[in-house]
């Protein structure tokens, strides 16, 4: 086990790049790529290309740190002792509302479900698909790494399904310069810059540093080749889907609509589920593996009650937590919330969660110099300042495009959601005075020796 987290360091190379494909081969593909050809036409196969190029660019610094000062919750950990207590509590309150998303997945998988079978209980099928991610959560990273596999296994086989029988179908000769710069190479830019919600998601194998087997080694490579492996294969899927039907029939739909022209029935049955709503389902069960992680660390810095962040003897996870965040999930499908009001609020802390913990990159070579030393990857600092300042301007890049597509009440409401929570972080850290940073990061960071020596 990890000490001072009960965690089990049980995550090798391959259950790693499960996790990372799994989250990040999502419902944005199905959602985005419509959306995408409306903006750029055919050039979206360029686009997707060009998103997963981004997307390395904005978690370089991330897998700087988390190769350098591995840990469980490595985003909370790093901004709270590189950088200040305070910052560290605002991640964490803008982390608490991004978990709201974990409703999505259900709530998605369930909507693709409705489409194949109108007549299932919605409600009850949604409830359903979280109660069963959960349990297998529950019961051990293992067993939910297991399912991960199969799981993958199968969505690749749905996405080649579409690939394959597509290919034949594409008219080539209408790739041409109109239909893939309809407004010039800024389209191909705008659209790429909105894609790589699509193409992100890796990132989140840093927060399960404490149960990898080899963090420093296997976490920024998995991010990598977890991230242009995805790409590839969204480029694929984004030159069939824009390349069969004329684009404007194509345009901000999703591709069941593609599917459904050259695909048998059965090869459609087997796009939509073993594709569309297998994407969905690994991207929930992925989120369960490493969304309690950041609180985890937050209930033992002393912020939340011990016994919320109890890990389980038997199977080494923290079930409370689990819980919670199961609970989290189930009211927005109970209560029927708006699908686009929780995209919209978690969105926009999404973009705060990555750009909080990388500017402890600024700091990371001055504070902990000796694991810094022995790190498998790591910038020299002045390097390291550039990546830094390049995933920010991407990330600025990023939230321009998400508040161009959102209505201005939902982004009032953001900001003031936003605002609330550091004014609390505030308030809380003036009240307790309390210091996290020793520059000892086997301490700092709950590492075993065996974790620290592997960097």
């Amino acid at each position: 086990m990890t000490e001072g987290t009960g965690l089990k360091k049980v995550l090798g190379f391959r259950e790693l790049l499960s996790v990372g494909i799994g989250q990040t081969i999502g419902s944005g593909v199905m959602a985005y790529t419509g959306i995408a050809i409306g903006i750029t036409g055919r050039g979206v196969v360029l686009a997707y290309i060009m998103s997963s190029l981004l997307v390395i660019l904005i978690t370089l610094p991330a897998a700087q740190l988390s190769s350098t000062l591995p840990c469980a919750g490595a985003e909370y950990m790093h901004t709270s002792r590189i950088l200040s207590p305070t910052l560290g509590t605002f991640y964490m309150f803008i982390y608490i509302i991004y978990t709201m998303t974990i409703s999505v997945y259900a709530i998605s998988f369930t909507e693709y479900l409705q489409q194949l079978i109108p007549s299932i209980p919605f409600k009850l099928i949604a409830v359903l698909v979280l109660t069963v991610f959960y349990i297998a959560n529950i019961v051990g990273i293992q067993m939910a790494a297991a399912i991960q596999k199969i799981l993958v296994i199968a969505l690749f086989a749905g996405l080649f399904v579409f690939i394959i029988f597509g290919l034949p179908h594409v008219q080539i000769s209408g790739f041409t310069a109109d239909t893939m710069f309809p407004a010039g190479f800024k389209s191909v830019f705008g659209a790429a810059a909105l894609l790589t919600f699509a193409t992100g998601g890796a990132n989140v194998i840093t927060h399960l540093g404490a149960e990898a087997k080899n963090p420093g080694r296997d976490i920024p490579i998995v991010m990598a080749v977890a991230t242009v492996l995805v790409g590839i294969i969204y480029a694929f899927l984004a030159f069939v889907a824009s390349g069969v039907l004329p684009v404007e029939e194509v345009a901000n739909k999703n591709l069941g609509v593609v599917a459904g022209v050259f695909l048998s029935k059965p090869a459609y049955l087997f796009f939509m589920i073993g594709g569309a709503m297998t994407a969905i389902i690994t991207t929930l069960n992925s989120t369960f593996s490493w969304v309690t992680k950041p609180l985890l660390m937050f209930v033992e810095d002393g912020y939340l009650p011990k016994k919320l962040g109890e890990v389980n003897r038997r199977f080494g996870t923290p079930h409370y937590l689990l819980t919670v965040f199961y609970i989290v999930g189930l009211l927005p499908v109970i209560t029927g919330v708006s699908l686009s009001a929780i995209s919209t609020i978690g969105s926009c802390a999404m973009l705060f969660r990555v750009f909080i913990p990388i500017c402890s990159c600024f700091f990371v070579h001055k504070k902990y110099p000796d694991a810094c030393a022995k790190s498998f990857f790591l910038f020299k600092p002045s390097v390291l300042c550039i990546t830094v300042g390049i995933a920010g301007v991407i990330l600025l890049i990023q939230m321009a495009v998400l508040l161009d597509m959102q209505t201005t009440f939902m982004i009032y409401v953001s900001l003031v959601t936003v605002l609330c929570a550091f004014i609390i972080s505030v308030i809380v850290n003036r009240i307790r005075k309390v210091s996290f940073y020793t520059g000892d990061a086997v301490n700092d960071f709950r590492q075993t020796s065996k974790q620290n020596s592997e960097n």
